[in-house]
């Protein structure tokens, strides 16, 4: 019995670490806010780099389509790996098999992260110039 009860000790005390770190970082700042209705700061053509302002509604419209149809097929392409993922890992549970044999799809990842942040300055570019919402 003592050692379960010392386990148990080291683990409160484990957990009470944790949750110092945890708690002793700050969280990051948030972006200014340019959308609500009390915001701090409105966004102008200034905001955007010079070839972004010259753009069109129409281009502005036709690059979100883009960003979609790409976002689907990197979506896809990630979905079609999920399975052969899932029954790799099921099989290769307790070998190194899920490390071979499974697709991380990062590169998608990391496309479809920079297509969000395209969308959202191509979002704010149409509301700044007052093209109709798609």
């Amino acid at each position: 019995m003592p050692s379960s009860s010392r386990n148990s000790r080291l683990a409160c005390a484990g957990f009470a670490v944790l949750m110092l770190v945890g708690c002793a970082g700050s969280a990051p700042p948030l972006p200014v806010d340019t959308t609500s209705v009390n915001r701090s700061k409105s966004v102008s053509l200034a905001d955007f780099s010079a070839a972004d302002a010259q753009l069109s509604c129409e281009q502005i419209d036709q690059e979100r389509q883009d960003i979609a149809a790409t976002m689907k097929e990197a979506n896809g392409r990630i979905e079609d790996n999920r399975t052969q993922n899932q029954v790799a890992g099921y099989l290769g549970a307790h070998l190194l098999l899920p490390l071979v044999a499974t697709e991380g799809n990062q590169a998608e990842k990391d496309q479809i992260a920079q297509l969000y942040v395209r969308q959202d300055i191509l979002i704010k570019l149409a509301a700044t110039k007052g093209c109709r919402a798609t």
